[in-house]
């Protein structure tokens, strides 16, 4: 387990880089990467307002009255003149309309027109005609004075005027409203807080702003992608706090001429998270801006034109005690922005759904991840996918980025929709996607690593169909060491040195080319695993680097191959006039070590064991007991299919177990029945043998050579027997043959 925990340290160390690099983004030290989680968080809330905007019924509180096309062709081009706007407050008022707002700025003096001609016939240099009418005139001026008529209908009104904030400090014209009074918070303490600071400003006619005595600006700040998504509910101009025409509305709906700016400890500074208004909690973020409560697209909000309310078109039952929006639709009149609902939705509109959503105390939150409770999370996260992604493979580690995402999007929609806070999931987002992306990235690296190690060490030594196998799946080819059940192979030829004594380097070579080359095809096509190549010996094993259930039948079905294929190659040697050649082969079944071992200087993919060492000592005995092919019983078992011809009981050299060995004759569909019946009647004479009844033995032996006098095991026993009837074997005795010699 240790093992398997340091070959992740990598992984794990570059999963905490990834978490420290995600509290960077956090604290703001990558400015371009911030936007980029700013951007994200705004493009998934647009997926959730779509998937959750209308499942709310909208109440009729405010009720939008809209300067659009028809009220313009009907009363005239836009701006139009005071009296307009007289009519439309009186019927307003007449209706039962509680509050009434302009978002619309009102910085300018409108034309008297007897002060306009006055001023014309002064310059008339006193001629009779100017004479007369400019006494007159001067009388009329105050009688025709719309402006003066309609700041006395805003002191007799609940009218909040709307004035524009800008950052052109070279406008500031023409006046401003009062600041706003705060309860509780200390006037100094507002610049600490992270509020928008504005140093111009497109202010109110004085005469208004003194009849109206409430104001409230009418900027919009939108977020980077350049959508309005937040409500900007507080400014500061001149180290002064300034409410919007949305929050003076309320204000003065709710009756309070002051609020109480809510503030909490973030990281070692004090910042804005909401505001009390009359007993209602408004959050918003550092910035005093809330996430604006859109009830619909655009046109939810009831709207009525402007010229219907002035030419006394709507029924009093529809606007009484509601709040009255005056503002427009208009494409000409510019307050027209880009929203998550809509490319065009009108500004008034969007300050109607405010102030809906505040009276109707149905405002989202935004949480906040610079908290204790945010860095918690991202910290708790980041850790456990730390620790978890590097032990997830290539299927499983995709799989579970996926199952993440959706689940953290799934969970952001629920608690939006039932919860009206807004997760703002881009952080955690971030940090799994960048968790899961390094250690693919890192896992492929590997991997391919590991596929190259592979080519390099297998690519001579395996077939091509296994080489294949494995550099598709390389996690079942395990290069470190492990123990497992497989077949062994050696084979060599005998005499080789005193063969190779009379060749020389050249012919040397081709003749073992012409030996190993067969032999080579023939294990890859059994699917063994070539070992090395050692003088005039091979080596092989079954059962590695992938796993194999039938490995014993493969090495013996390769084995039978060769011994077939010998002749065959004697006679390539001829043509090649060179020696004929001889082998011995021995394999063995067992549990052997099988792994890359050597020196950090050279490695080797092999097996080791006492598996091994019998096979090799098997190998050796061929030539004593004038055998192709020797196996043990577990290279035997279950291949009934096979013509097996029992050998002898042995104990190898280095070794104090015995083991019954055994040579493979054939399979039965191809052996003779002569030859299965002179198998039968040694295992019969065998069997006389083993139970020390030497006088029957003796004769079945003797019979067995007279038909049969190239076997020379017949011979062997025959001679065993006569030399037990001399000096017979100790009681003990199990019919084990010791062989001190290799």
């Amino acid at each position: 387990m240790l093992k398997h925990l340091k070959k992740k340290w990598i992984q794990f160390g570059i999963g905490f880089l990834l978490l420290a690099f995600v509290f960077a983004l956090q604290k703001k030290v990558f400015p371009y990467l911030d936007q980029f989680i700013i951007r994200s968080n705004s493009f998934i809330y647009d997926q959730i307002l779509h998937l959750t905007v209308g499942n709310k019924s909208l109440p009729h509180r405010v009720v939008i009255i809209d300067i659009d096309d028809k009220s313009t062709q009907i009363e005239g081009r836009w701006p139009w003149p005071r009296d307009k706007f007289v009519t439309l407050l009186d019927n307003l008022k007449k209706a039962g309309v509680v509050v009434m707002a302009f978002d619309i700025v009102l910085s300018e003096a409108e034309i008297n027109f007897a002060q306009g001609l006055e001023h014309k016939l002064q310059q008339l240099n006193n001629q009779p005609l100017s004479r007369e009418l400019i006494p007159l005139l001067s009388k009329a001026i105050p009688l025709v004075d719309n402006d003066k008529a309609f700041a006395k209908v805003l002191s007799e009104n609940e009218v909040i005027l709307g004035f524009l904030f800008h950052d052109d400090s070279e406008v500031k014209k023409p006046a401003l409203p009062a600041p706003l009074s705060l309860s509780k918070t200390n006037p100094a303490d507002i610049m600490k807080l992270n509020l928008f600071h504005f140093s111009g400003y497109n202010g109110i006619l004085p005469l208004f702003l003194e009849a109206a005595h409430h104001a409230g600006f009418v900027s919009n700040v939108p977020d980077l992608d350049g959508s309005v998504r937040h409500g900007l509910l507080l400014a500061t101009y001149n180290n002064r706090l300034y409410a919007s025409l949305a929050l003076s509305t309320v204000m003065r709906f709710l009756l309070t001429d002051s609020i109480d700016l809510l503030t909490h400890t973030v990281q070692g500074k004090e910042e804005l998270y909401g505001l009390n208004v009359g007993g209602i909690f408004i959050p918003t973020n550092s910035k005093g801006q809330l996430l604006i409560p859109f009830w619909g697209n655009p046109g939810t909000i009831p709207t009525y034109s402007a010229t219907d309310i002035i030419q006394n078109k709507v029924s009093a039952q529809e606007l009484s005690g509601t709040i009255a929006l005056l503002g427009s639709t208009m494409v000409l009149l510019g307050d027209l922005h880009q929203a998550p609902l809509s490319q065009n939705f009108p500004g008034v509109e969007m300050n109607a759904n405010i102030i809906t959503g505040i009276l109707e105390k149905q405002i989202s939150s935004q949480f906040d991840w610079h908290t204790n409770k945010g860095v918690g999370i991202i910290l708790t996260v980041g850790i456990l996918l730390a620790l978890l992604f590097p032990f997830l493979g290539p299927i499983l580690l995709p799989l579970l980025f996926i199952i993440f995402i959706s689940l953290i999007l799934f969970v952001s929609y629920l608690v939006f929709n039932y919860k009206s806070i807004y997760v703002a999931p881009g952080f955690l987002l971030s940090l799994i996607t960048l968790q899961a992306l390094a250690n693919f990235i890192y896992s492929f690296i590997q991997e391919r690593r590991h596929k190259n190690r592979i080519k390099q060490l297998f690519g001579q030594y395996i077939p091509p169909s296994y080489m294949k196998e494995i550099t598709d799946h390389p996690e079942q080819a395990h290069l470190e060491g492990e123990s497992r059940e497989m077949t062994v192979f050696f084979a060599d030829i005998r005499g080789f040195t005193t063969l190779s004594e009379s060749l020389d380097a050249t012919e040397l070579k081709r003749l073992l080319n012409s030996f190993f080359t067969p032999i080579t095809n023939i294990i890859f096509d059994n699917q063994g695993t070539i070992d090395k190549y050692v003088g005039d010996m091979v080596m092989a094993f079954w059962g590695a680097p992938l796993h194999d259930d039938e490995h014993c039948q493969h090495a013996v079905k390769a084995a039978l191959a060769i011994k077939a294929k010998l002749p065959e190659i004697n006679l390539q040697l001829n043509q090649l006039n060179l020696p004929e050649v001889k082998i011995g082969m021995g394999l063995s079944t067992g549990i052997m070590n099988v792994g890359d071992m050597g020196s950090k200087f050279r490695l080797s993919y092999t097996v080791i064991g006492e598996t091994v060492n019998l096979a090799s000592r098997l190998q050796d005995l061929t030539k004593f007991y004038h055998v192709d092919i020797l196996v043990p019983e577990m290279t035997r078992r279950n291949q009934e299919d096979i013509l097996w011809l029992p050998v002898d009981k042995v104990i190898v050299k280095g070794s104090h177990k015995a083991v019954t060995i055994y040579e493979p004759q054939g399979y039965y569909a191809d052996i003779p029945q002569e030859t299965v019946d002179e198998i039968q009647d040694y295992e019969q004479a065998l069997q006389s043998y083993y139970k020390q009844d030497w006088l029957n033995s003796k004769m079945a032996f003797e019979q067995l050579i007279s038909r049969f006098p190239e076997r020379y095991i017949y011979r062997m026993y025959l001679e065993r027997i006569n030399g037990f009837i001399n000096n017979p074997p100790p009681a003990n005795w199990d019919g084990a043959y010791i062989h001190i010699h290799k």
